[in-house]
Order: C-alpha cells, then sequence, then structure tokens
C-alpha cells in the first residue's frame, strides 16, 4: 500500500513552512545508481549511492520510504561539518534543525548496500526557505557532470516499485573522474564499524573503493554484494548454480532483475572487480584453476561488453591464503585477454610483494578494518595513477 501510494505521488507534506524540492530536482546532485521516477522520486538499490542538495532555510528533512522491513543506514553531513550516522525511518526523517538562517549544502551517504533492499528518496523539505529563494534556486544552470551525463534511456522500474518513463535524466555532480567497484562484502564494507548486527557494522563509504576515488577526487559507484563469487557463492553447494557475479554487473537493485543499468548512464574510467573471496572458501570443494580461469574470464568479457571503454583491474583478495589460490585463475584470465588485444585489463596481486595487510588490519583474516581498507585503496591508488596518468 505505501509503495502504491508513493507511486501516485500521495505523499504527506511536512510543514508550510518548508519549500519541498523532489529528488529528481535538478537541485539534487546524485552520485551512483539512482533510477528516477515520474512521481518525482529516485530509487537505489546499490550501496554507497550519494544525494547533494543547496538550500537556504533554518533546516531540513527527508522523505524516505524503503521495501526493505530491515535497517539501512546513512551518512548525513552539513556544509563543512562531521559526518554523522543515522538509520533511516519510513517517511518525514529530520535531519538538522535550527540552523542559522543562511546558505547550506547537504550531503546523504548510504552506507548499507544494495542487499538491504531499495531505497526510495521522495525529497527534500526545506525549512524557512521562502518561494523567492526556492524558485531560483531550482532555474539556476546546474553544471552538467561529465560523461554519462546525457539523457540515458532507462528500463522501466517494476510494479514492486514505480513506473518511469523510457527516458529520464538524473542530474550527476560535476566530476572529472569516475571509478566503479563491483565485488563482494569487502567491498561492500562489511564489519568496519564495531559493533551492532552485519548491516549496522557495514560502511560502503569506508570501503576501500570509495576511499580510493576520494583520494583521486573521483566520483564512484559500488556494486557490491556480500557472499557473492564469480562462480561459487558464500558456503555454495553444487550444483553451484546460484545467481553470481556476472548476472549483478547490470542490475540497478540487487533485490530485483530489473530494471538494467545501461552502459549508456554512465562512463567509468576504471572499473575494479574484486572478487575470490568466496570463490575458493571452500576448503574441500573449492573450483580447479582451470575451471576458475575460464569462467573469470567469461566474466570479464560481460563486463567488456558492458564497460567497453573502461580500465579494468581486476584485484585479488587481501586475504593470503585466498590470494593465493585465485592468482592462477585471475592472472591466468588476465594474460590471455591482454595477449588477444585487450590491454586495457589489468591484474593486480596485493600481496605480490608479501602480505599488503597486517593481522590487526583484519577483524577475521578475510574482512579488513578501516586500517585495512586504508591501505588497499593507497596501493591501488599508485595503479591508478600509473595506468590512468592520474595525480
Amino acid at each position: 500500500m505505501m509503495l502504491a501510494l508513493l507511486a501516485a505521488g500521495l505523499v504527506f507534506c511536512a510543514t508550510a513552512a518548508a519549500s519541498f524540492v523532489p529528488a529528481n530536482s535538478p537541485r539534487v546532485k546524485t552520485m551512483g545508481r539512482w533510477i528516477p521516477a515520474d512521481n518525482g522520486s529516485l530509487y537505489a538499490g546499490r550501496g554507497a549511492v550519494i544525494a547533494s542538495a543547496e538550500f537556504e532555510g533554518t533546516g531540513v528533512q527527508v522523505q524516505m520510504f524503503s521495501d526493505s522491513q530491515g535497517d539501512v543506514w546513512w551518512l548525513k553531513k552539513l556544509d563543512d561539518g562531521p559526518l554523522i550516522r543515522f538509520k533511516a525511518h519510513m517517511g518525514m526523517n529530520v535531519l538538522y534543525q535550527n540552523l542559522p538562517m543562511g546558505k547550506h549544502t547537504l550531503t546523504m551517504i548510504r552506507d548499507t548496500e544494495g542487499m538491504r533492499g531499495v531505497t526510495i528518496l521522495r525529497g527534500f523539505f526545506f525549512v524557512g526557505e521562502n518561494e523567492t529563494a526556492a524558485s531560483t534556486a531550482t532555474a539556476a544552470t546546474v553544471p552538467t557532470a561529465g560523461k554519462g551525463n546525457a539523457a540515458a534511456t532507462h528500463k522501466t522500474v517494476g510494479q514492486k516499485t514505480a513506473n518511469v518513463p523510457e527516458t529520464q535524466s538524473v542530474q550527476k555532480a560535476p566530476r572529472r573522474r569516475f571509478i566503479e567497484i563491483i565485488g563482494d562484502s569487502v567491498a561492500a564494507g562489511a564489519f568496519i564499524y564495531p559493533e551492532g548486527d552485519y548491516f549496522q557494522r557495514e560502511s560502503g563509504y569506508l570501503a576501500f573503493g570509495p576511499r580510493l576515488a576520494r583520494m583521486l577526487n573521483a566520483d564512484w559507484s559500488c556494486v557490491a554484494s556480500s557472499g557473492e563469487g564469480a562462480v561459487r557463492n558464500n558456503e555454495e553447494k553444487a550444483p553451484y548454480n546460484a545467481k553470481h557475479a556476472e548476472e549483478q554487473i547490470e542490475r540497478a537493485f540487487y533485490t530485483q532483475k530489473e530494471p538494467r543499468w545501461s552502459n549508456e548512464m554512465d562512463d567509468p574510467d576504471l572499473v575494479i572487480l574484486a572478487y575470490g573471496e568466496n570463490d575458493f572458501n571452500d576448503e574441500v570443494n573449492r573450483p580447479s584453476d582451470a575451471y576458475f580461469k575460464e569462467q573469470f574470464k567469461k566474466l570479464i568479457l560481460k563486463l567488456r561488453k558492458f564497460r567497453p571503454n573502461s580500465v579494468i583491474f581486476i584485484m585479488t583478495p587481501a586475504n593470503t591464503v585466498t590470494s593465493q589460490r585465485s592468482v592462477p585463475g585471475m592472472g591466468g584470465a588476465v594474460a590471455e585477454l591482454r595477449a588477444a588485444g585487450d590491454t586495457k585489463v589489468y591484474f593486480i596481486d596485493l600481496n605480490a610483494r608479501g602480505p599488503l595487510l597486517n593481522r590487526s588490519d583484519f577483524l577475521d583474516g578475510v574482512h579488513p578494518l578501516a586500517s585495512g581498507h586504508e591501505k588497499i585503496a593507497r596501493y591501488l591508488c599508485a595503479y591508478a595513477c600509473a595506468v590512468l596518468g592520474w595525480n
């Protein structure tokens, strides 16, 4: 019923003293996989997406919903203030109030991976913003975002969410560089925070991919799912026919097959493929090197069709045991593809010069803590600068 009301545009107004700005307004800048709906909402079902907006007033509230019964955690930031973590509630969320009257910038970052469900961002209420200021800000020219910001064809969101126009563009924040991270729970930032349930302890923002992007002054998109593997998922049993990485790359939402995310919607300079941990954590029935190489090669070829212009980094797990097991297959697949002419794909063994992380950098020998993610990001940063000519 709630999602049906949202689709019809029947939402509650916070207060007459606040101007309402729908989520897909040009005032709202976005990063990551957001799908616009014809009722003004934006939908996100991948981790570490961002929405930001400038306003002039004394407070801000956000209207959000979810198709999940579980907790979805966000970070909020006002102007140059600190990042503050909060659990989003269905409906109105008061973010900041009793601010000094003036111009402010709000930033919101989803910290929880898409496995937790789809977020529906309905819009913002800017308290104290008069109609003149609101209309002026709405009409202001917004800088275009770099590659991939032109109007793109979007698939229709399924009936579980809302109908989306076939052609509607989401305004993206200005950028010079763009990185996409595709991987498992490590890429999603699992167990970075010390306490709480699984998703409360996860931080997409503090994971190595977004850290790397911030080091390089780049935007990012994080397509990471806990337990996922290239050919084997965590604790998967024969006949090994579960949903694997290849089926996930083009999904806008983890939890739904549709809508697909067209490669026309963005154009990453760099894609980091980070799998292997779940593929090799079964001591007895792990895949052979030959099988893993062939299947991983198919995964890269699928990614190359989806990302024809991107530099692709194939990254081993940080865990030295699964890293060593993944090297023959990953390295072999990359070597064959490069020999066949794809010189924009690179194999990166995190432990090629010895263990990159210390025992203290892991929670459990598998999932890095914040210090481990920082080391991974810095290691990748050197490669990105060398290969892409960035500094």
